[in-house]
Parts: C-alpha cells; structure tokens; sequence
C-alpha cells in the first residue's frame, strides 16, 4: 500500500533540541560536568534515530543499577595487573561507574591483560572438554 502525501520522520523530531556529539567521550565528559553542576544523575547515550551520542537525565533503572555497583563493596586494584604501574584514580573511577572489576593503566595493558586472560580461560575450556570427554 503506497503512503500517499508528505512523510514526517519521526526521529528528527526526537533530536530536535538535543545537542548531538559525534563521539561518547566527549559526551560522557559534558554528563560528567553537568552532573557535578547539578547535582543530579546526567549520562551520556547513543541515540536510536540519528545514532549520534546525547546527554541527558538518567531514569530509574540506570539509578538502581549505579547504586547497586557502588553497594558491591569490592576495592579496585591500584597497580595494574600486567605491568605493575600505577592506575590512575580516574581509569579507577570509571571502572567503579561501569562496575568493571578489571583495571588496567592504560589501554595497552588492557589489550595485552585480556588477551592473557582469554588465553587461560581458552586453556581451561580446553581442559575441561578434555576430561569430559576421556568419561
């Protein structure tokens, strides 16, 4: 069934109002200043319609969620795990916000730290499927 008269796309007018950032960290570095200027939750997402990252207020479930992860009580490391460097307090920070357990000073360690640690996870399902199927 063809649509007769003009179409009006819906999604521009979502983001009409909106400021729209091309990239997560510099929209996740505007949420940080306004959340600390307000005072309230303000979060960084990328956008269905126009797929650009927005700011604005988080709802409730994102406020559970960061409230549970600061409720966990587990302290992160602060000597990176693969070189043994310092990690800065805002790699630190940021890693509590998303509730990553894993912290490394930079993302060369991660890089190198998560392909060690799928290595060993890789060498256990290898030994695992190997008893398996010795029974």
């Amino acid at each position: 069934m063809p649509v007769i008269g003009e179409w009006s796309n819906p999604a521009i007018k979502r983001c009409i109002g909106k400021q729209a950032y091309r990239g997560i960290r510099i929209a996740e570095k505007v949420a940080q200043r306004d959340s600390l200027r307000t005072g309230e939750l303000i979060i960084a997402y990328q956008c269905f319609d126009c797929g650009r990252f927005h700011v604005g207020h988080a709802d409730r479930c994102q406020h559970i969620v960061r409230q549970q992860v600061e409720r966990r009580g587990y302290s992160l490391p602060t000597a990176c795990p693969h070189c043994g460097g310092p990690i800065s307090e805002e790699r630190r920070i940021a890693a509590r916000e998303s509730g990553n357990r894993n912290v490394y000073c930079s993302k060369k360690c991660q890089r190198k730290g998560g392909k060690k640690a799928r290595h060993a996870r890789r060498a256990e399902l290898a030994q695992d499927y190997a008893a398996w199927f010795k029974q």
